[in-house]
């Protein structure tokens, strides 16, 4: 079968089977003129969700959990069948990821986003109450990829909906069917029309167009870092607040106390899960050179019993690739290692005998070599992944932070005060101890990176507040004088100086030393705000 050119035809986006290379389905494309009208109707939805109280918000996500319980075999099978991924991963990364996410906003929006009372330690201030109030943005712009392509928009749609958002998703073009669901899923859950919409099409210009729309007030992007740069860019011409998360080249720090048939059975899974399209993936390993020998033959041996197959095939293992340009792009990278010295222990090759016509590559593990490689610097995004010896425990250290990228970092030992030693000192937005990405699962953990791994944070309560605004609100029967209010003279002067003595001077002394000397403006302030003049 000749392998798939055009995504886009005739006003249909076409989705195909990475593994088979066959059509799965089609839906309609939008255009980009249609994006005003979608963050439009967006707009009239959000203004009347704004006003509805947190528990009608609560309803809707705990409904939206049971859609996605009563549909998840459909589900699964639409993602398997547009990412290639093994069907327990589809269960597993996709709608485990996705119910868990949601069902923890169910039950933590109406405490996180209530109205937050402030308590003023300020005496000139005990006569009033202060409260901090979370506001939606308005519209919030998801713009998604496609190795992750119903957990990452539908949480983050959640998560904006939660916080009183309209929701406009654009969905990888590789994978649209699988974003239909998000617009499906809200919808089936009684979500109010307009609230959450998709738009369909190639990143550029639909993405662009959503990215700049008129109307939407946040973006949550994830992608690379160059598309994330651009858009960065492009929300920042207009002031809009924007959260990038824009990948990562996760270390593994494998500590000589470690168990390392623990530590093999992580790194697998950690570096070959969706065929190594995972953001979070593991893609370097540092051993202690005591351990290294053994951990590198453990790890080979093992990838290469890995079975390949189509996502359908329950045997199936580990998938292809998305496309014949994600495979030629790890093809690269892998000839360039070697030729900087690396070992392919295992892999390092297509199939030799494919079963299907698909974008497999075997599962890749690469010793040794020059830091000078480009697989050293670069995002792999596919089944490959390098192991190097560090000699001491600041050795590993400086390995795993010699990288542009900081969104995950594991660590690997016996030890848990020397694991968390080592993880205080790592570069990264989430560190696990002896286990990999998981928390991304978990709706308490936040999710983001450092460096080049982009800017703010998506789950937890920091998801939930980078999807709203702060403001702070009080309350003032006005019965008080304000003391600093005009008219100033000499002794407003001298009395704050008085005040600033007595509330932070050091020590008892100090204080009391400030209001004898400043006692005539202190008396000449108390009048004022006695008197209420």
């Amino acid at each position: 079968m000749a392998a798939p050119t055009e995504l886009v035809v005739a006003g249909e986006l076409h989705s195909y089977n990475p593994a088979t290379l066959e059509l799965v389905g089609s839906v309609r494309a939008t255009e980009p003129e249609e994006i005003p009208e979608l963050v439009a109707e967006a707009t009239l939805a959000q203004g009347a969700w704004a006003r509805e109280p947190l528990a009608a918000r609560k309803r809707l996500l705990v409904e939206l959990a049971r859609v996605l319980l009563d549909r998840m075999d459909e589900i699964a099978a639409t993602v398997t069948a547009e990412t290639g991924k093994p069907l327990t991963e589809s269960f597993t990364s996709e709608l485990l990821v996705s119910v868990e996410n949601v069902r923890w906003l169910a039950a933590n929006v109406e405490e996180l986003l209530g109205a937050e009372r402030l308590r003023f330690q300020q005496p000139y201030l005990w006569h009033k109450r202060g409260w901090l109030v979370y506001e939606p943005h308005g519209v919030v712009a998801v713009v998604s990829p496609w190795n992750f392509p119903l957990a990452i928009p539908l949480t983050e749609a959640a998560t904006a909906v939660a916080a009183g958002n309209a929701v406009v998703v654009k969905p990888a073009e590789l994978t649209p069917l699988s974003g239909e669901w998000v617009e499906r899923a809200f919808r089936e859950a009684g979500a109010p029309p307009g609230l959450v919409r998709v738009a369909q099409g190639v990143g550029e210009p639909v993405g662009d167009a959503l990215v700049r729309a008129r109307g939407v007030s946040k973006v949550l992007f994830t992608g690379s870092v160059e598309v994330g740069r651009a858009v960065g860019i492009a929300c920042a011409e207009r002031l809009c607040p924007v959260t990038l998360e824009l990948g990562g080249k996760d270390p593994m720090v494998v500590l000589d106390d470690a168990d390392l048939e623990r530590a093999v059975s992580g790194a697998l899974w950690g570096a070959f899960f969706n065929c190594g399209q995972v953001c979070s993936g593991v893609e370097r390993i540092y051993v202690d050179r005591s351990v290294y020998e053994e951990f590198c033959d453990g790890l080979a041996e093992r990838a290469r019993r890995l079975r390949l197959g189509a996502g359908e095939n329950p045997e199936a293992e580990v998938g292809p690739l998305i496309s014949a340009e994600q495979r030629e792009r790890v093809e690269d990278l892998v000839a360039d290692a070697r030729e900087h010295g690396a070992e392919a222990l295992a892999g390092g090759r297509q199939p030799p005998e494919p079963l299907l016509p698909g974008w497999f590559y075997e599962p890749t593990v690469l010793a040794g070599g020059s830091r000078e490689a480009g697989i050293e610097r670069e995002e792999i995004f596919g089944p490959v992944v390098t192991v190097q010896p560090f000699e001491s425990e600041d050795d590993a250290v400086r390995l795993a932070n010699d990288s542009p990228f900081g969104l995950g970092a594991s660590v690997w030992t016996r030890d848990e005060d020397r694991a968390r030693r080592v993880a205080a000192r790592l570069e990264a937005g989430s560190v696990w101890t002896n286990d990999t990405a998981y928390s991304y699962g978990a709706g308490q953990a936040s999710w983001g990176g450092v460096k080049q791994s982009g800017i703010g944070r998506t789950h937890s309560k920091h998801g939930l507040y980078d999807c709203v605004r702060v403001k702070f609100v009080d309350a003032d029967r006005g019965r008080v004088a304000v003391p600093w209010w005009f008219p100033y003279d000499a002794s407003s002067a001298d009395g704050f100086r008085g005040v600033l003595g007595v509330l932070h001077g050091d020590g008892l002394g100090a204080r009391l030393e400030a209001a004898w000397r400043h006692r005539r403006g202190l008396a000449h302030l108390a009048r004022r705000y006695v008197s209420g003049q």
